[in-house]
């Protein structure tokens, strides 16, 4: 499964714990660790070259900092519904998806959308198509 799927999942579930686990001080995911992790899976998988990682790793530090800091946002709201949550993260997953594709190369986009990556990807279009009222679609 897809690697960067399962952090975000991760991050979410420490931010949806139980009500007596959000009482307690929660632990912040260690984001350095998981941008340095998805960094060097990508770089190794879709072989970037120098100027590709570059801008990888200013994606991901920015999206995922956001994204981090938008969970804690609604956190914060008392929002615990899951699906929130979820809106969050395909929000800035499809923007981080958008970014990759504008930089990579054709084989390696090609690349991209064969892997899990790619897999979540269809899987997250579907899910914000799906919250698109049907009247908004037909535009």
């Amino acid at each position: 499964m897809n690697r960067l799927f399962l952090l975000l999942l991760f991050a979410a579930s420490l931010l949806l714990s139980a009500p007596a686990a959000l009482a307690q001080e929660p632990q912040e995911p260690d984001l350095d660790k998981i941008i340095a992790t998805q960094l060097d899976n990508l770089t190794r998988t879709f072989k970037l070259d120098d100027v590709q990682v570059f801008f990888v790793d200013s994606i991901l530090q920015y999206n995922f900092r956001a994204m981090n800091d938008e969970f804690e946002q609604t956190r914060r709201t008392g929002a615990s519904n899951n699906e929130t949550f979820q809106i969050i993260s395909d929000k800035w997953m499809a923007a981080t998806d958008e970014a990759f594709e504008r930089f990579f190369t054709e084989e390696q986009w090609k690349k991209y959308m064969k892997s899990s990556y790619g897999k979540e990807k269809i899987r997250r279009d579907k899910r914000m198509s799906d919250r698109i009222p049907a009247s908004s679609q037909k535009q």
